[in-house]
């Protein structure tokens, strides 16, 4: 009897059996820049509607951001461990965060949001431009720019309150049943914060140079807040997670020894004690940071973007993981999805996938990052098509 999408995931984590090849393509982007537009199907609005999608496209449901995106208002006030522009209220799995006394005010200035977080009378500014064309938000002040200011975002971070949503998570994967399993994230780790959230990159690099003494100091912080999100975590149902990081080698390879390797390994120790696992999400330059990941324990890179987008080839991958268990989660750019490229340029990308997939070890089909807002679905339904086709003739030629 075939196994279903679930527990084909699930087995593949386990490294038990599976059936067949895993096409998990993330259509969270597209469907909300289509709500925002106006333009979505009605058959594919709310929770019902976004299964319906990733059947109707032959994709394994696991990306989601938001438990009410049909509803199409854009949320400014809650606090979404992904930090994008969603329609609705963020989706974040088992946990969700708080911040206990820290005044928080959020004010509209056409395309500009500006936010400030203020505790014992210091404040954090930070501002996001909403781009129309993109349908996303991109900082244009990032809330920590002194040194000064990183002792407060610590006086913040302190006063993170984490509590439990396993309700949210629970309802998602029960309505999803067989089909897939909702993405469950962990809180992003402390240099991942750092760099996405606080700081942004340009700022990180001169504080770790500059004032590396306080950047420790924060990291740690960071950290021991996170506990807390563990504490839910560990005791969840959910047996797979996602470390919602966005690494790419050209941001911070040279960083992930002194600031991230040991969480992660710490972490991972912790979800593999009780019998959980979790991939990383790294979706910019590979080479030099996918065997650094590797060497922590994770049990998949995720969103993997090799040539011709990224910077390796989908054949050296493996070589570059240094490890034969890590699961290699992608393969297929977001970009290729577009006009920008055709139907011959899915095939090839299909066929150095498949090559890879019969001799390179645990592999999923996966678009990596997201399908953009002006995709063509039918190249989706494509390679969903396509690697149907390439496993019956595998089973015809058995």
């Amino acid at each position: 009897m075939a196994l279903s999408n679930r527990q084909n995931f699930i087995n593949l984590f386990r490294g038990e059996e599976t059936d067949r090849i895993l096409w998990i393509s993330d259509l969270t982007y597209w469907r909300d820049s289509q709500i925002f537009q106006g333009r979505l199907p009605s058959e594919y609005g709310g929770t019902d509607g976004f299964l319906k999608l990733h059947l109707d496209l032959g994709v394994m449901p696991y990306y989601i951001y938001a438990i009410d995106a049909a509803a199409g208002a854009h949320s400014v006030d809650d606090i979404s461990v992904h930090q994008i522009g969603t329609t609705g209220k963020p989706y974040n799995g088992v946990f969700g965060l708080s911040y206990e006394d820290v005044e928080i005010s959020n004010v509209k200035k056409g395309d500009i949001t500006e936010t400030r977080l203020m505790v014992r009378g210091d404040e954090l500014k930070q501002q996001r431009r909403w781009l129309p064309t993109s349908y996303c938000f991109g900082f244009i002040e990032y809330p920590v720019k002194t040194v000064k200011q990183l002792k407060t975002l610590r006086e913040i971070v302190e006063r993170y309150h984490f509590y439990s949503t396993v309700h949210d998570y629970e309802f998602l994967s029960n309505k999803w049943g067989n089909s897939g399993v909702p993405i469950a994230p962990l809180p992003r780790s402390p240099m991942s914060a750092l760099i996405v959230d606080w700081l942004g990159l340009e700022n990180f690099i001169y504080a770790c140079f500059d004032y590396p003494d306080e950047v420790k100091k924060t990291i740690d912080c960071i950290d021991r807040a996170n506990d807390a999100a563990f504490e839910i975590i560990l005791k969840s149902p959910a047996e797979v997670f996602h470390f919602c990081d966005n690494l790419s080698a050209s941001n911070c390879a040279s960083f992930f020894p002194n600031y991230a390797s040991e969480y992660y390994k710490k972490r991972f120790a912790q979800l593999h004690q009780m019998g959980k696992k979790a991939a990383v999400h790294i979706d910019g330059s590979i080479r030099g940071i996918l065997h650094q990941v590797a060497d922590t324990g994770a049990d998949a890179a995720e969103a993997l973007t090799p040539f011709p987008v990224g910077d390796l080839h989908m054949n050296e991958l493996r070589n570059e993981a240094r490890n034969d268990r890590i699961i290699l989660w992608g393969g297929f750019p977001g970009g290729m999805f577009t006009h920008q490229f055709d139907y011959t340029d899915l095939d090839k990308q299909l066929e150095s996938f498949l090559a890879c997939y019969k001799v390179e070890g645990p592999l999923i089909a996966g678009s990596a990052d997201q399908i953009p807002p002006d995709a063509d679905l039918e190249y989706v339904k494509y390679i969903s098509d396509k690697i149907e086709e390439a496993e019956v003739a595998w089973h015809e030629a058995s």
